[in-house]
């Protein structure tokens, strides 16, 4: 008798959606009064209430949307279940070239802001790639080559905004990825790049499902590899700097959203193009309510890019085990798996590592810069 299918799960899916909707009704209902008679306080409240709250709330569905679209075709193309804007140095290289320009231009506005974050993150990916070609795109190796190009690019961006000072430190308080509004310009000018990175991604449905067999498969088919590939990477990327560019960093949304997709049954290429942008729309639209109601008064306790990055830790770590690299054939399989299965031992061996090197520098460092002093004064 052969085996069913597994049916998709709807209980995820139908969750999340009650998370939100709760999280929205318990931000509606606990917003702090505005002070003042009543006639007074309500015009204001309204005000708030439609060029703040309803402004913050339709952006952070689309950016969620849209950063979840892009991690699901950074994913299918590169057959690599931990790529996204994050851990392929997007956001990254997006928010260097967006500090490098505001910093020598701060009038970059509109169109230059959004085209200096896409040639960013455009070279990004291009550098992660050209050190990952080699080894045939190994996703391993496209994800450590990822996470370097991003460390370099945020000490590039952190130098800049040490350089500048005090007006440089917005942008770098902007880069943590808040999703304050006080208008509907930015759902303005987001939500068509959004509609057409959907309309681009259904027609190029037939590569991305031909890109998901191998090499000499889809080139049996007649699909030109390379190009489709370009077209695809370049589309996320986009997608990926456009956001950057409204919001900032929004970190490892394009990761989680795919995940949760899978986990709710999505399993298709169609099926994850509506089921990732669904779901990075819901998980930033939740994260964004929570970090409002936590914060005292209803000040960001921290911004909304901030909160979602720490999903990224632990979700790398669920998600490892299905990583498959060329470091796997020459381990030991069993040893590498169960480290992998089991990371709370590493996790917490880590975790003693470094509370015992930041105890250690603190009396070091003060006995030689005594040493010093006395050497600089002649002292025996």
């Amino acid at each position: 008798m052969p085996l069913r299918a597994p049916s998709p799960s709807l209980l995820p899916a139908a969750l999340l959606g009650i998370a939100c909707i709760l999280a929205f009704s318990l931000l509606l209902l606990l917003r702090p009064q505005v002070p003042g008679d009543t006639e007074t306080a309500a015009a204001l409240d309204r005000i708030l209430l439609w060029s703040s709250l309803a402004p913050r709330a339709a952006i952070a569905l689309i950016a969620g949307a849209a950063l979840g679209l892009a991690g699901a075709l950074l994913q299918r193309v590169l057959r690599n279940p931990i790529a996204d804007a994050s851990t392929l140095g997007i956001a990254s290289g997006a928010e260097l070239a967006l500090t490098l320009g505001l910093s020598l231009s701060p009038l970059l506005v509109g169109a230059s802001r959004e085209l200096a974050a896409f040639a960013g993150g455009l070279a990004a990916v291009a550098i992660v790639l050209a050190l990952s070609w080699r080894r045939g795109l190994d996703p391993v190796t496209v994800a450590i080559s990822g996470m370097i190009v991003s460390l370099i690019a945020a000490s590039l961006s952190v130098t800049l905004v040490l350089a500048r000072g005090e007006y440089a430190m917005s942008i770098h308080i902007w880069g943590a990825g808040a999703l304050n509004q006080q208008d509907w310009s930015g759902v303005i000018s987001l939500a068509p790049r959004l509609a057409a990175g959907i309309a681009a991604a259904f027609l190029l449905l037939r590569p991305l499902n031909v890109l998901a067999l191998d090499d000499s498969s889809a080139k049996s088919l007649g699909v030109a590899l390379h190009t489709a590939r370009f077209a695809i990477l370049v589309l996320a990327v986009w997608l990926s700097a456009s956001v950057t560019a409204t919001v900032g960093i929004i970190g490892f949304l394009g990761l989680a959203a795919p995940a949760i997709a899978r986990l709710c049954g999505a399993r298709s290429t169609g099926q994850m193009m509506i089921a990732a942008p669904l779901t990075g729309a819901a998980v930033l639209f939740l994260a964004d309510c929570l970090t409002q109601l936590l914060g005292p008064g209803f000040s960001d306790l921290a911004p909304t890019g901030a909160a979602t990055a720490l999903l990224g830790g632990p979700l790398l770590l669920l998600l490892l085990p299905r990583v498959h690299g060329f470091s796997a054939v020459t381990a030991r399989p069993d040893v590498v798996l169960r480290h992998l299965r089991k990371p709370g031992t590493a996790l917490i061996v880590l975790a003693i590592l470094l509370a015992a090197i930041s105890g250690i520098p603190s009396g070091l460092s003060a006995f030689l810069r005594a040493a010093m002093r006395k050497m600089a004064l002649g002292a025996p």
